[in-house]
């Protein structure tokens, strides 16, 4: 395993090691234009570009030692560096995202790029494997072999999928696309596979999502894209006569947690004081226990055309559905980026409006849905 040194991690080690890779490069016994294109190779391998620097004469040689069958790395994208030196070593690469995915990161990340990566190399006939989270393997119905691994969910980039975005300084920018790269991205058809006739009532159904969880973004650490208690039945009380509405809103012991607690506020039980003729996820996940949670909302989504959602995973699973999404969005990544008018439409090709404020939120509501 090589891993490409970083400055920031011991600025005086690096210096170091830089100077004895001056001298390796001098040493090295290459044609000017093997030089050449091992050079450009570094300058072009995202994130660790001095990191590349220092350490090619090195890997090279041992390439060329002839005690390594093969280059292996997860993702060529933004990595020169691997494909030089398997040129210049005569020795095969091999990329892991090839043929499948391995992915234990946010569940909003793994809806944007891994899903619909994995679902495309299944189109082009080269999905092999996908790996992932528990409850999980409906998400990835379509995989030959699909591998569900007990990992906490965690903060992971997707900057090596096709659709991520690659920093300057470092690898992984904190930010998501303006233009979504859709060539190597296609999001799965859950609406015709999980539509089930259990979850169909006598009124159309509309379903709100929403969350009381720890928001990491910039420097801010707290809840902030969710709907409060008050806010939640205000929407609700202009839904619920021509829906049957579904209130959607996981607690911690229902999912594959990451990072980011989830907190209580008391709106499950707001309403269903309130309302007590609205269904609650967990409700029918008492009368479904055969289902995972993730399959659960696959189907309950099915048969649904019209949500409500809050900035988050429920934003992107809700806009795999078509018909219309209304989507609280106060703060975020996707605000900055305007995901919701720019691409979001491309999950399915749902009518997603962005809501910033109470009033507008309920502007939105009143407009689209009731």
């Amino acid at each position: 395993m090589w891993d490409l040194p970083h400055p920031s991690a011991d600025r005086r080690a690096f210096v170091a090691q830089m100077a004895r890779a001056t001298a390796r490069w001098a040493a090295m016994p290459l044609p000017w234009r093997d030089r050449w294109t091992l050079l450009r190779a570094c300058l072009g391998t995202g994130g660790a570009r001095l990191g590349a620097l220092a350490m090619a004469p090195e890997l090279l040689r041992e390439l060329r030692g002839g005690g390594i069958d093969a280059l292996t790395c997860f993702s060529t994208k933004d990595f020169a560096l691997v494909d030089a030196l398997s040129h210049l070593a005569s020795v095969p690469r091999r990329e892991l995202l090839a043929s499948g995915t391995q992915y234990f990161g946010e569940f909003a990340f793994e809806m944007l790029a891994v899903i619909p990566y994995a679902y495309w190399l299944h189109g082009q006939g080269r999905l092999t494997r996908t790996v992932a989270c528990a409850d999980t393997r409906a998400l990835y119905y379509f995989s030959p072999h699909h591998e569900e691994r007990a990992a906490q969910r965690n903060y992971v980039p997707i900057t090596e999928y096709p659709v991520g975005e690659a920093g300057w300084r470092h690898y992984d920018r904190p930010a998501f696309p303006r233009t979504l790269d859709t060539r190597a991205w296609r999001p799965p058809p859950y609406k015709s596979i999980y539509r089930d006739a259990r979850f169909q009532w006598a009124k159309p159904t509309c379903v709100i999502c929403n969350k009381y969880s720890d928001e990491h973004y910039r420097r801010h650490r707290e809840p902030t894209n969710f709907m409060g208690p008050e806010l939640l039945l205000a929407v609700i009380g202009r839904l619920r006569e021509r829906y049957q509405v579904v209130y959607n809103r996981p607690r911690a012991a229902d999912i594959v947690n990451d990072h980011q607690a989830i907190r209580e506020m008391g709106d499950i039980r707001a309403v269903k004081r309130a309302y007590p003729d609205v269904i609650t996820i967990q409700e029918l996940h008492a009368l479904h226990p055969e289902l995972g949670f993730n399959e659960l909302q696959l189907r309950v989504f099915a048969g649904c055309d019209k949500f409500v959602s809050v900035l988050g995973g429920s934003s992107y699973l809700a806009s795999y559905f078509g018909g219309s999404n209304v989507v609280y969005a106060r703060r975020g990544w996707e605000v900055d980026c305007d995901a919701y008018a720019g691409w979001f439409d491309r999950f399915s090709g749902a009518r997603v409006v962005p809501a910033a404020t109470p009033d507008a939120l309920l502007r939105a509501v009143d407009r689209e849905l009731a």
